[in-house]
C-alpha cells in the first residue's frame, strides 16, 4: 500500500531499499558514522535511478549539512578496546578538540588535507565508480611541528574519535606478540569509524635491509604492511614519523599521501602568535616577536604563548605585554639549553 507523500513513489519500498535501510540502522547502532553516511548515499543514488530527483536532492542536502556539523562523540559507548597479553589497552580513544582552523599549516598542506577530508566524506560515491578515497596518510618532519595535532584536527573535521596506538604496550619482547597486537588493532578499527594514529611510526616500520635489526622487527614490518594492505574499514589511518629516513622503503608505497611538516616561517610564527593569544589583548608587535623566534617549532611557539599568558594572569592583568612575552621567551631558551646536552649525547 502506497504511503501519502509529497514525492511520487516514496512509499514504494523495494527489497533493495529495505536492505539499505537495514544497513543504515545497523551503522547507527554501532556508532559507525561513515557506514551510516555510505548507506544514506546509496539510498540517494537509488532514488535518482527511480527519477525521484526532488526527494534525492532533499536527502542529499540533509546528509551534506549533517556531515559538516561537529557532533559530540560518545567514546565511552564504543566497543571494548583491544588489549595486550598483559591486559593493557593497545589504543587510547579521545574526543578531538582542535580543528584545522586552529592550526597554522602551509597553504599547500592545508588544501591537500581539506581535499582528503572532502573525499573521505564522499567515499560511497567514489566506491560506486570503482574508486577508493584516500584514507592512508604518512606525516613526516621534525618533532613539535604539528603532525599529531593535525591528525586530531582531521578526526574533528570528520566527526570521528581519535584512536592513538599505544606503542609501549603494542611492542612486546615475546616472539610474534607485536604482530598479534597489530592484528588486534586493525580488527578493532574495522568495527567502526576512527582516525587511527601511529605516532613514532619509525619504531614499527624500520628498514628491513638494516643489518643491525633483528629478525623479529623485520617480521613486524612485514605484518604491518600485510595488515594495511588488507584493511578495508571506514577508518582514516595516519602514521607520523620524526625520522622518515629510517622507514622501510616498502612503507612509502602503502600510503596515499605523504605530508611534510617543517619548521614554521617567521610569517607562520606571527600567525601562530595571533592564534594562540586571540583570547586576550596583545600589547606588542607580533612581527617583531616572531622575528626573534625564527627556528622554533610550532610546539615551542605555543609554549612561549602559554607562559606569557600565565605570567600576565598571575600579575592580575587582562592583556599580554612585551615583558610577559620576554618571560616566556627566556623560559623557552632555558628549556632548550637543558635539552641540548641530552640531544648531543643521543647523537
Amino acid at each position: 500500500m502506497a504511503v501519502n507523500s509529497l514525492w511520487p513513489g516514496v512509499g514504494e519500498v523495494s527489497v533493495a531499499r529495505s536492505d539499505l535501510v537495514k544497513r543504515m540502522m545497523e551503522s547507527y547502532q554501532r556508532g559507525d558514522d561513515a557506514g551510516f553516511r555510505s548507506a544514506a548515499a546509496d539510498v540517494i543514488a537509488e532514488e535518482r535511478k527511480k527519477r525521484h530527483d526532488l526527494l534525492a536532492n532533499e536527502l542529499e542536502t540533509i546528509l551534506s549539512s549533517q556531515s559538516t556539523q561537529k557532533r559530540p562523540l560518545q567514546v565511552a559507548a564504543l566497543k571494548p578496546l583491544p588489549k595486550s597479553r598483559d591486559d593493557l589497552p593497545l589504543l587510547r580513544l579521545e574526543n578531538p578538540r582542535l580543528t584545522l582552523d586552529d592550526l597554522v599549516l602551509k597553504p599547500a598542506s592545508r588544501a591537500l588535507l581539506l581535499d582528503v577530508v572532502r573525499e573521505f566524506r564522499s567515499g560511497a560515491v567514489l566506491q560506486a565508480h570503482g574508486l577508493r578515497p584516500r584514507s592512508r596518510l604518512l606525516f613526516v618532519g621534525p618533532p613539535g611541528c604539528g603532525k599529531t595535532v593535525t591528525a586530531e584536527a582531521i578526526a574533528s573535521e570528520l566527526g570521528f574519535a581519535l584512536a592513538r596506538v599505544n606503542l609501549a604496550t603494542v611492542v612486546s619482547s615475546f616472539l610474534g606478540e607485536t604482530s598479534r597486537n597489530l592484528e588486534s588493532i586493525f580488527s578493532f578499527a574495522e568495527t567502526g569509524s576512527w582516525v587511527l594514529v601511529f605516532d613514532e611510526f619509525d619504531a614499527l616500520a624500520k628498514e628491513r635491509a638494516d643489518a643491525s635489526e633483528h629478525g623479529e622487527l623485520k617480521r613486524v614490518v612485514t605484518a604491518f604492511l600485510q595488515l594495511l594492505d588488507g584493511f578495508s574499514g571506514d577508518t582514516m589511518v595516519i602514521a607520523a614519523s620524526n625520522h622518515p629516513a629510517l622507514l622501510d622503503s616498502a612503507v612509502w608505497r602503502r600510503f596515499d599521501e605523504v605530508v611534510r611538516f617543517d619548521l614554521p616561517s617567521t610569517e607562520d610564527i606571527a600567525r601562530l602568535l595571533h592564534l594562540k593569544l586571540a583570547s586576550t589583548r596583545i600589547r606588542f608587535p607580533l612581527e617583531v616577536a616572531a622575528s626573534r623566534m625564527t627556528g622554533m617549532t610550532h610546539a615551542e611557539v605555543e609554549t612561549v604563548c602559554l607562559d606569557a599568558l600565565r605570567h600576565s594572569i598571575v600579575d592580575g592583568r587582562t592583556e599580554v605585554e612585551w615583558a610577559d612575552y620576554e618571560v616566556g621567551l627566556a623560559r623557552m631558551e632555558e628549556r632548550r639549553e637543558a635539552v641540548r646536552p641530552v640531544e648531543m649525547h643521543e647523537r
